[in-house]
């Protein structure tokens, strides 16, 4: 590490002050002019090349762009000894002329010998890694999930299904290089057997439209799963998994995959239910985080007011989600004619979600101090339905025509019973429908190879209506209960037109639209004696803009200048009031990104952004909307734009060859105009109000990920820290405008082994750290930590027994509340069979209970939940 430090230093401060030319002859001993490869070395490190030229007929030129100590010559040629040169302290402005002759190799004739290796474990041919799987398993892996997060450079959200490569989000995973799951990528990387991969291919520079290849601005990440080449035109699996849980319950894992292969077609089925905490889907009920594509959507969704109850923490799904989860998935590709293209997903999730959890806030607030506790029974039933249709077709050669279609149904129920404060008991019961519906229409000429348009239509809807009711009334004790009705919608509409080209060295793109947006939202909170209070108000945009991006690729230099221009337009009318607000503004929003290549595996990459931004229609409403059994919600509305300030500093280092990686990032994010919270908070109720502030927030953001595999201890090690600190300001109980400091840190480290004897392991420990302060309280801290370990057994090919443990300390000044998790499971996969057996326990030490606890900078918050019981269960696998 240090090492390389030092020769970023150098580079950046010497790399102005130093440049050196160096040519020559390269012949061999009959003077025969060659073909050759020169390299240019730091001495002191060598097994790195900095940089190379090509020796053509004999004769090389370089001029230098770097700075060197001591610059090693090496030269290569086919069926020639390598030969090479020092020079010490090279001086700036120089030319040196060295003259090469190259010894030929003796040639000898060998009797046929057969040799017996290990596959590669990746090869590199131009911007694709092929990683061959059978070189990532150790036999435990079921799904091809498990063997992408092994992969060098590659990172794997378990909630989400996200996955990073070299720091990067990769846009698909394609299987056979075909995009049958798009952003929903984790319906394959979940569900699609190990078995049936025998590559899988990292893509730089991923273009989806063959026809921008080259032309469209680089920089995407793909995955390709490819499949071996023995796979039928039909194949599949179905898993059954039975047992009990420790209460006499039956434990149910149920599980199919179908995958269909001809010329003209190509699919991929999924039907699942289980019980046992698993979600197979890509869409998170439990705790509600966004997957990919909801992340890239969500502009276009109505607001949700009133949240479902969101039950994650920081265990694992497979304990804390006591679920019964019925999923049902299938993607298609037809082909039926060359030019015609056509791709069908559907989707049905069905869900009941359980949790019994207690809520404690221990709050200190402007000198006074109180305690309030909720707890909860809840149950969140969840449905969707869902289908999405893409058409493409290619009018031409050179042109394609695209139309993708989407609509999805969701309802979510979700009763509860909660006990306030140990004493008031309410009943409450939400229901959330969710309608979307969104279309596309893309059209695409390439007119030559440097130079294509595009031009686009998008329509979305989105509606969201929400009724929640509560027993017994909050407001009133003479009526029975109260009823809190909310409902947004969203309507966008988009048409934009771009131009791109594609010199020998840079790449453009102009574009310019337009479009509109109108969000309506009504609410209405009554009992039987009437109407307690309602909101009823229309939010229009009208968006005029143009935007630019320019790449500059300059030898080592990747230069980006981008910017957007907007006239913008808003309009808020408050129907029940008769008001009206309008804003229109002109926005200039100018973005940088500067990239250096230090050498062939690693780069300095710094970006800034200032960007400005409409507020939420979620902070339009100005009377209060009942959001649960104590809190109430209101704004104060404002047109204002939020100025936001993006900068930030990463160093990448991947180097496969020794397998290294070093990702290491700094950011900071300063944002003017923000809605702060003016929170007024008692025993029994929470009153928050949003209200519009031209003040700053600021948030530092610290990230380090280190990746190597350490040959002599056969085992590969991560570290993974972030650190954060974030200011803030708020209002609570009627105090001044407090100035606030949020502290995180998270640090983990793996440690995983590859021995070639019949028993591995891996071991994760993860420290947290919190650190909360207002300027006028002292501060509220809390530090946890966990360990994973996991030994795996292979006695042979056939048997493996594999057992892990989970160890928590939540709470670091409180070390007499731990918790403890033993699983184990038996394996057995008789080889040359299509059946497979095994025997799963989880929970052996049956905790029932988990306590964490989270700081503010006004309370400390306890928070217990339940979790799935002990429980045993035997499979059987049978692949076809």
């Amino acid at each position: 590490m240090a090492k390389h430090l030092k020769i970023v230093i150098l580079l950046c401060v010497c790399r102005l002050s130093f440049s050196q030319t160096v040519h020559g002859t390269i012949v061999s001993t009959e003077t025969t002019p060659l073909n050759a490869t020169v390299l240019f070395k730091q001495q002191l490190a060598p097994e790195y090349i900095k940089e190379y030229t090509i020796a053509k007929d004999g004769t090389f030129q370089k001029k230098l762009q770097q700075a060197y100590e001591s610059l090693l010559i090496e030269v290569k040629a086919a069926g020639f000894y390598n030969e090479s040169i020092t020079i010490a302290s090279p001086k700036k402005d120089t030319t040196y002329t060295y003259n090469f002759i190259l010894i030929k190799k003796k040639e000898y004739t060998l009797e046929e010998v057969v040799v017996f290796g290990k596959q590669k474990r990746f090869e590199i041919r131009k911007d694709t890694v092929s990683f061959n799987v059978s070189r990532y398993k150790d036999g435990s892996e079921r799904k091809i999930e498990e063997v992408i997060r092994k992969l060098p450079g590659v990172e794997l959200d378990d909630q989400t299904g996200e996955i990073k490569y070299k720091g990067k989000p990769v846009e698909t995973v394609t299987l056979d290089g075909d995009n049958l799951f798009g952003y929903n990528y984790a319906l394959g990387t979940k569900n699609i057997n190990v078995d049936i991969v025998e590559q899988i291919e990292a893509i730089d520079n991923y273009t989806e439209n063959p026809l921008l290849k080259g032309i469209e601005q680089g920089g995407k990440v793909a995955l390709n799963l490819k499949l071996k080449k023995e796979m039928l035109d039909l194949s599949g699996n179905m898993d059954i998994g039975s047992g009990r849980f420790e209460d006499g319950t039956t434990a149910l894992d149920l599980n199919s995959n179908a995958l269909g292969l001809t010329k003209t077609y190509k699919s991929f089925a999924t039907l699942a239910y289980n019980n046992v905490g698993i979600n197979r889907s890509p869409f998170d009920y439990f705790g509600f985080k966004l997957n990919v594509e909801q992340q890239k959507e969500r502009n276009y969704f109505a607001k949700k007011i009133i949240p479902e109850t969101r039950f994650s923490n920081v265990l694992e799904d497979r304990r804390a989600n006591v679920n019964n989860q019925f999923f049902g998935n299938y993607n298609a590709i037809f082909k039926p004619d060359p030019k015609l293209r056509i791709k069908t997903n559907l989707f049905f999730i069905q869900d009941k979600i359980t949790a019994n959890r207690l809520l404690q806030n221990d709050f200190e607030i402007n000198a006074e101090t109180f305690v309030t506790s909720d707890n909860t029974l809840a149950t969140k039933k969840p449905q969707q339905y869902r289908g999405d249709l893409e058409i493409k077709y290619n009018t031409s050669k050179t042109s394609l025509l695209e139309y993708t279609f989407r609509v999805r149904q969701e309802n979510i129920e979700t009763p509860t019973n909660v006990v306030q404060n140990q004493t008031e008991v309410f009943a409450t019961h939400l229901d959330t429908e969710d309608l979307y519906v969104k279309q596309r229409l893309l059209f695409t000429k390439k007119f030559s190879e440097r130079k294509a348009f595009q031009a686009s239509l998008f329509h979305s809807f989105n509606g969201l209506p929400q009724r929640f009711s509560i027993t017994p009334s909050l407001f009133d004790i003479s009526t029975e209960g109260d009823v809190q009705e909310s409902e947004f919608k969203n309507t966008f509409l988009e048409g934009r037109a771009t131009h791109l080209f594609s010199g020998e060295k840079d790449k453009y793109s102009f574009t310019y639209g337009a479009n509109a947006s109108y969000s309506p939202y009504t609410s209405q909170l009554s009992n039987s004696n009437g109407i307690v209070s309602g909101n009823n108000f229309d939010y229009k945009q009208y968006t005029i803009f143009n935007t630019g991006t320019y790449n500059f690729n300059r030898e080592d230099w990747q230069i980006s200048p981008s910017y957007s221009v907007r006239f913008f337009n808003q309009t808020l009318d408050e129907n029940l009031e008769y008001q009206a607000q309008n804003s229109t503004d002109f926005i200039f929003e100018p973005f940088l990104t500067i990239k250096y290549k230090l050498d062939l595996i690693s780069s300095l990459t710094a970006n800034f952004g200032l960007a400005q931004n409409p507020n939420s229609p979620k902070y339009f409403f100005s009377n209060p909307v009942l959001i649960d059994n104590r809190t109430s919600i209101e704004n104060i509305p404002s047109l204002e734009l939020q100025s936001v300030r993006r900068y930030s500093l990463s160093y990448l280092q991947h180097d496969l060859n020794s397998q290294f990686q070093l990702v290491a990032s700094i950011g900071l994010r300063q944002a003017t105009g923000n809605f702060f919270t003016n929170q007024n908070i008692t025993e029994n109720a929470t009153q928050i109000t949003y209200f519009f502030l031209p003040q700053d927030n600021t948030n530092w953001n610290m990230n380090t990920h280190i990746s190597k595999y350490l040959p002599f201890l056969e085992s590969r090690v991560k570290l993974s820290s972030n650190y954060t600190i974030s200011n803030f300001k708020n209002v609570v109980n009627n105090s001044e405008l407090r100035q606030n400091s949020n502290q995180f840190l998270m640090n983990s480290f793996v440690w995983n082994t590859a021995f070639d004897i019949p028993i591995n392991f891996e071991n994760t420990l993860t420290y947290r750290y919190s650190n909360s302060k207002s300027e006028t309280q002292s501060a509220f801290t809390n530090a946890s930590w966990q360990n994973s370990f996991e030994i795996i057994a292979k006695p042979n090919n056939v048997w493996y027994f594999i057992i892990s443990t989970d160890y928590y300390v939540p709470n670091t000044d409180q070390s007499n509340s731990q918790f403890f998790f033993l699983d184990a499971t038996l394996r057995h996969r008789p080889t040359d069979q299509k059946w497979e057996a095994s025997l799963v326990l989880q929970n052996l030490t049956n905790e029932n209970n988990f306590v964490q606890v989270q700081t503010s900078d006004i309370s400390t918050t306890i928070f217990r939940s339940n979790l799935l019981p002990r429980y045993f269960s035997l499979h059987l696998s049978w692949n076809f």
